[in-house]
């Protein structure tokens, strides 16, 4: 072989190698950095109003390219999308469960609202692993499944100084608080309230320190008791993606709060080893 065809084959090989990595690179979902404006984003749901509310806001103030599709319009392969929200509140196939946590653990940035983590779930036994849940039956002696309905969900950022919970985020007020984590002391935290929604209690966590948690709740139930539980926002690493997990969002209404709104935003922005905010979250003034 001569030095010209010699040289020409090497050239060869190294452009093949440089085409087979791009092609790994650009084969799934870019999420370990931010999903920037104009990004696709996709909403699988089986209740379209609240969405269609949401989809407006990421489309006005995220400008993202937003589509919507039913469970059974789901694409098997989902790796077009730099982000896919999920709020099934019935029954999810296995096709569509193996379908989003393929695309979680592949790379994707998968946000999870409300009664996405619920009691239909349990018959998804891969997605309470995914999200490392466990949902214990009705009649548990002690921590069991249970909907708060019509009350206040009092949103309580635990992380006044993360990104997500921060970032052009305004509060409604402060209150005092004692993490669900015991023994733990009350403490003062930026809050800001959904009316007449709904309030999941008792969603087990079953993967240790895993998860980032970001915001509790504090509701009432219908005997006027407080109830404080650190379960109304978090994130963990899934396999080479991330999965959000955001706990309000029962009515549309819930979705036209600005801050809120804010909040989910920021879970399409924000990316690891971010530093904490110079200044804490802010608190309305009253």
């Amino acid at each position: 072989m001569t030095d010209r065809m010699r040289t020409a084959a090497e050239g060869a090989v190294l452009c093949g190698i440089l085409i087979a990595l791009a092609l790994a690179v650009t084969s799934g979902p870019v999420s370990r950095g931010r999903v920037r404006p104009g990004g696709r984003v996709l909403i699988v749901a089986d209740d379209k109003e609240p969405m269609d509310t949401l989809a407006e806001a990421l489309r006005e103030k995220g400008r993202y390219h937003v589509k919507y599709v039913e469970p059974k319009a789901l694409p098997r392969d989902l790796r077009d999308y730099a982000a896919v929200f999920m709020y099934i509140h019935g029954r999810m196939t296995r096709p569509v469960e193996k379908a989003l946590v393929a695309y979680a653990t592949g790379g994707g940035r998968l946000v999870i609202l409300h009664h996405g983590i619920a009691s239909a779930r349990v018959r998804n036994p891969d997605w309470l692993r995914l999200t490392g849940i466990h949902i214990a039956p009705r009649n548990h002696p002690k921590y069991p499944w249970k909907v708060l309905g019509n009350t206040t969900h009092t949103l309580v950022n635990l992380q006044p100084r993360h990104y997500i919970t921060s970032h052009n985020v305004t509060y409604d007020r402060t209150v005092e608080y004692v993490s669900s984590d015991a023994p733990s002391l009350a403490g003062s935290y930026p809050a800001l309230d959904m009316k007449n929604t709904e309030v999941f209690l008792n969603q087990h966590f079953t993967d240790g320190r895993a998860k980032t948690v970001l915001f509790g709740f504090l509701a009432r139930d219908a005997a006027g008791r407080t109830i404080m539980q650190d379960r109304s926002g978090w994130y963990k690493p899934a396999g080479r993606g991330w999965v959000f997990y955001l706990q309000p969002g029962h009515r549309a209404a819930d979705f036209k709060n600005a801050a809120y709104c804010q909040i989910i935003l920021n879970c399409l922005s924000w990316r690891p080893g971010m530093p904490p905010a110079d200044t804490p979250a802010r608190v309305r003034e009253r």
